[in-house]
């Protein structure tokens, strides 16, 4: 007593097509029903079959929708729209940030990276001291460690 409609080879299944099969059925059982319990010998009912096709039926009906180029389609705009909405929010927040005189993070990055290198740069020259004053050189002799030490306490002054 189904009355499944067979699509023509080559033909689209519209995406409502799964609920009408799913309704045409059950209309059939419930047809049916209505006949057993004229005739007085009720047929058992199988709520699980039911819930059963009900859930293919929706199921088949959704992913032909989800899968059918105008949904594709929107969902394509709709990335595209979310990407352009936080492109224009970074922006937005990017120009309150440099109006307020606010730093971000693009703009410290580089300062993290300067001042490790002038902290190394510090770090060597305080070794250099550090192993000029564990081994210093006898008093009154000049050479290139004691005019590199003056030039440095000169820097450093």
């Amino acid at each position: 007593m189904t009355t499944e409609t067979a699509a023509p080879p080559g033909a689209k299944k519209s995406p409502a097509q799964p609920l009408f099969d799913f309704w045409s059925y059950w209309m059939d059982q419930a047809a049916g029903q209505a006949q057993a319990w004229a005739r007085g010998a009720p047929e058992p009912f199988d709520p699980d079959a039911l819930r059963r096709r009900w859930v293919n039926a929706l199921s088949e009906g959704l992913d032909l929708y989800m899968r059918s180029p105008a949904f594709l389609e929107a969902m394509r705009h709709n990335f595209e729209a979310v990407t352009q909405v936080k492109g224009a929010a970074e922006a937005l927040a990017r120009d309150v940030a440099r109006a307020a005189g606010v730093p971000r993070i693009d703009d410290i990055s580089g300062l993290f990276e300067r001042l490790r290198i002038g902290q190394e740069a510090i770090q060597e020259r305080l070794d250099v001291i550090g192993r000029r004053l564990d081994h210093p050189q006898p008093e009154g002799t000049t050479g290139p460690g004691v005019e590199a030490l003056s030039e440095l306490n000169l820097a450093l002054g």
